[in-house]
């Protein structure tokens, strides 16, 4: 199954690359430096937000082509994320995904600029989806934008950079987790499982496995940033230090992401051996430490 799910990733890969291509296209040059700085940050991803939205598709037995879009759009957002996260006045992080962040190439008013225009295009990318009705393209795109406002990436930003040097405890972290990291898993579940007709019981299940998919990925990302080589890792690992793993030590941190993975393994209970796939997934996203 591990072996499904590796290749699974190329092929969603290449599958989002190609959509978010077409979508970064310049009919004007005085904005060619912008849809540069766009197409830099996403380029290069694994593309992991992707598949979690073609795999919920699947659980309910929707076709490929109606999830090509949405889940473009949920890497574009995440994208977005990433240029916020390593502005000098967040993280200030000079390395993402292995080479200089965006804003130390395109400088940070076009890496900002960038950061809002992928947002933008992710949304109009769900809305003008022909595969889905617009009723879907509705749901969808509100799912979406919820994943970057108030209730979602803003939020956590915010917090992140107004709070947490200031009043660092448990609550403080995990909101910020669930705002910055959840949030995006979550709305690639609910994609997936809203395109797919899933009753209130299977997208409440849906929702619980993805937030706490998204908590044990970010713990595991802490461990990565405090001890891992900035080379391997792909990006700056000595400039967000005050994250859960200073706050708790290694031993719990680890402890926390088992019990956030075993509640999201929990919460697929419900669909049987027909989850087998999205449980292949969580252990594969998991197993980047031992």
């Amino acid at each position: 199954m591990q072996n499904k799910i590796s290749s699974f990733l190329q092929d969603i890969k290449a599958t989002a690359d190609r959509d978010i291509e077409a979508v970064l296209q310049n009919d004007s040059g005085l904005i060619d430096g912008l849809i540069k700085s766009a197409s830099y940050s996403v380029a290069g991803g694994k593309r992991i937000r992707a598949v979690f939205t073609h795999l919920v598709g699947q659980l309910f037995d929707v076709k490929a082509e109606k999830l090509h879009k949405a889940a473009a759009a949920v890497e574009m957002i995440h994208a977005a994320s990433l240029i916020m996260d390593d502005l000098p006045y967040m993280d200030d992080s000079q390395l993402r995904r292995g080479k200089p962040a965006n804003h130390v190439v395109f400088g940070q008013d076009v890496a900002l600029c960038a950061s809002i225009a992928l947002l933008s295009e992710a949304t109009a990318l769900v809305l003008d989806d022909d595969s889905l009705t617009i009723e879907e393209q509705n749901k969808v795109a509100r799912v979406l934008t919820e994943s970057y406002g108030f209730s979602g990436l803003a939020a956590g930003q915010y917090v992140d950079l107004k709070l947490k040097r200031k009043n660092v405890d448990y609550s403080i972290i995990e909101f910020i987790n669930a705002k910055k990291t959840a949030a995006l898993f979550v709305a690639a579940g609910k994609t997936g499982a809203m395109i797919g007709n899933a009753t209130e019981a299977q997208t409440a299940a849906i929702t619980q496995f993805s937030e706490n998919l998204g908590f044990a990925f970010q713990i595991i990302d802490d461990i990565l940033d405090v001890e891992g080589d900035s080379k391997v890792v792909g990006k700056d690992t000595d400039h967000d230090k005050m994250n859960f793993v200073m706050l708790v030590g290694r031993d719990e941190a680890q402890r926390k992401a088992a019990e956030y993975s075993q509640r999201a393994l929990d919460a697929l209970n419900i669909f049987g051996d027909k989850a087998d796939a999205l449980r292949a997934l969580s252990e594969f996203l998991l197993k980047r430490i031992s």
